[in-house]
């Protein structure tokens, strides 16, 4: 990969970064509008976090998968899976740097960092198994 390539992957990751934070903001939401009357919620709330946790491990990772694929299918000369990877490192370390990389061994922030992995890695295959896209 060029360093333009890891330029671009640290602009992927900070994409998916503020998509992920949108997704979690509309789960949590939607949740407490269902669930609810509507009163303040406070971010420190068991109820906030673990919808919250839930909705970046379904986002997350589709979110990782997409984005790798599609800068990746075009640019045949670019490691799909070099991106990807470059594309997690550059999330993971905006995300646990955003809170002092405190608990970032704790087995939830680990699940999470995998399920993340394996979005990025699930994009780097759909770009590198080719097709009409691929190519042109």
């Amino acid at each position: 990969m060029l360093p333009v390539d890891f330029l671009k992957a640290l602009g992927v990751a900070l994409l998916v970064m503020l998509l992920d934070l949108a997704c979690a903001f509309v789960g949590v939401t939607l949740w407490s509008l269902w669930t609810q009357p509507p009163q303040p919620l406070s971010p420190s709330d068991p109820a906030v976090i673990t919808v919250a946790t839930l909705t970046t491990r379904l986002c997350g990772p589709l979110l990782l998968a997409l984005f790798v694929w599609l800068f990746s299918r075009r640019r045949r000369d670019r490691n799909a899976w070099a991106f990807g990877v470059a594309v997690f490192v550059f999330y993971m370390l905006v995300d646990w740097g955003m809170v002092a990389f405190r608990g970032m061994l704790e087995p939830a922030a680990l699940l999470t960092a995998a399920l993340k992995l394996a979005g990025a890695m699930v994009g780097a295959w759909f770009a590198q198994r080719g097709g009409p896209t691929a190519n042109g």
